[in-house]
Parts: structure tokens; C-alpha cells; sequence
């Protein structure tokens, strides 16, 4: 918020700029506000300026300005809807990592994993997932299927069509990707 009261130049808004600038950075890096403040401030950041997520924004600041901090279940629940808005998953042939890195890709495997999304996929033994497949990739897949239901049929065509609704649990690819190629970050110690 600017106080129309100040008058500078330019260049004097560009210092104040870089003063104010260093005062956040320095409170973000040597205070230790809880995860409910830090969670807050991680939204406003990925909500500001985004028109799908505006609605969220709106829950954690007023019209007036004044910030918001919800019950710790909402802020949870806010995140994970921001999160759901903003992050998806790519195939890899449609990956392009001159636009962005594979760090960039990777995390809605990362993201997944850790909220166990595996678990909320559907079935996969489905004609569209099926119909991807090569007739060598559908022969190693009916070695999977239980005894039960006969011999698997030589003809492609046939086996995808045999395939379908006989692998109950079976998922391809689960929410996983190497990490990132940097060291971690380490919080300073105090001495």
C-alpha cells in the first residue's frame, strides 16, 4: 500500500523499493513464524495475480487489505486447491525442458506421490489406456492375468479386447521422478 503523503522521485521510489524489499527478505529468512503464517504467506505469493485463483486470494486477504489467516483444516484445504488448480501432469513426449526444467515436470509426480494420489486413480484396464499399448507390452501384461479366465487370445486386437476389466490393481506408471540435482537447503544453525 503507497502513502500518497510521500513524495519522491523515481529514483527514490526504486531505493525505498529496494529497501522495503530487503526488509521482507530479511523477516522471511531470520523470523520463525508458524507453519499457519508461513502457509498463508506461500498462498498469497502462488494466488496474487493469477484470475483462477482469485477466490482463494480472496480468503486470505479483505477487501480492506487486512491478511487472513483461516483454521489450520481450511488453510489446508485452500493449498491443496491451489495446488490442484496450478499443477498437472505432462507426458514426457510433450515435455519441452527449453521452455521449463525437469525439476518443473517432475513436481506433480513429486506432489503426488506425497499425497498419495496413486490411490485415487481408476481403473486402468480400460480400452483407452489398452489401446496405447503394443501387442508385446499386452502379451507381458496377460501373463498377469489369473488363470482363471482361459487362454489369452493370439490376435492383438483380441487381447486388448480380452485384457479389459482383468487387472483390477494394475497401474502402469506410479507418482514418482528422480529429485532434483541440486544439494537440499540447509537452515543456518544459530551458534
Amino acid at each position: 500500500m503507497t502513502d500518497t503523503a510521500i513524495k519522491l522521485t523515481r529514483h527514490g521510489h526504486d531505493v525505498l523499493a529496494k529497501v522495503r524489499t530487503r526488509a521482507l527478505h530479511d523477516a522471511l529468512r531470520n523470523q520463525t513464524p508458524g507453519i499457519d503464517v508461513a502457509l498463508t504467506a506461500l498462498l498469497i505469493r502462488v494466488t496474487a495475480g493469477d484470475a483462477l485463483k482469485t477466490d482463494i486470494l480472496a480468503r486470505l486477504v479483505d477487501r480492506a487489505g487486512d491478511i487472513i489467516i483461516p483454521p489450520a483444516d481450511q488453510l489446508a484445504r485452500l493449498a491443496c486447491e491451489a495446488l490442484a488448480r496450478d499443477v498437472h501432469v505432462t507426458p514426457e513426449h510433450r515435455q519441452n525442458t527449453v521452455t521449463y526444467s525437469q525439476d518443473y515436470y517432475a513436481r506433480a509426480e513429486w506432489i503426488g506421490a506425497l499425497m498419495d494420489a496413486d490411490y485415487s486413480m481408476p481403473r486402468l484396464d480400460v480400452p483407452e489406456i489398452l489401446g496405447g499399448m503394443s501387442g508385446d507390452q499386452l502379451r507381458a501384461l496377460s501373463l498377469l492375468v489369473a488363470d482363471g479366465h482361459g487362454k489369452p487370445p493370439a490376435k492383438v486386437g483380441e487381447l486388448r479386447e480380452w485384457l479389459v476389466g482383468k487387472l483390477p490393481d494394475w497401474q502402469p506408471v506410479p507418482f514418482h521422478a528422480p529429485g532434483p540435482a541440486q544439494t537440499p537447503f540447509r537452515v543456518m544453525e544459530e551458534a
